[in-house]
């Protein structure tokens, strides 16, 4: 059977928050991308591994620095006075 990383799906959890937060959809996102809407879909759902190379390209859809912020993103901190 299939096993999932912790890593990849917090990864998988970050780019769905992150997403959702910006307000983009799964088809804006591709498109920005040039990848099929299916294949975001697996990375958020921890199916497949991204590569950093997409986390690069992501980070500059999203509007981040670095995609070291994908990666290390805490969605609690956002909460935190």
């Amino acid at each position: 059977m299939y096993q999932r990383s912790e890593e990849r799906m917090r990864i998988a959890r970050n780019i769905r928050l992150i997403r959702e937060l910006r307000n983009f959809d799964q088809r804006y996102v591709a498109s920005e991308l040039g990848i099929a809407r299916t294949t975001l879909s697996t990375w958020e759902n921890g199916l497949t591994e991204v590569k950093i190379a997409n986390l690069i390209k992501l980070a500059e859809v999203f509007g981040l620095d670095n995609y070291r912020q994908i990666i290390d993103f805490d969605p609690d901190a956002l909460f935190r006075k």
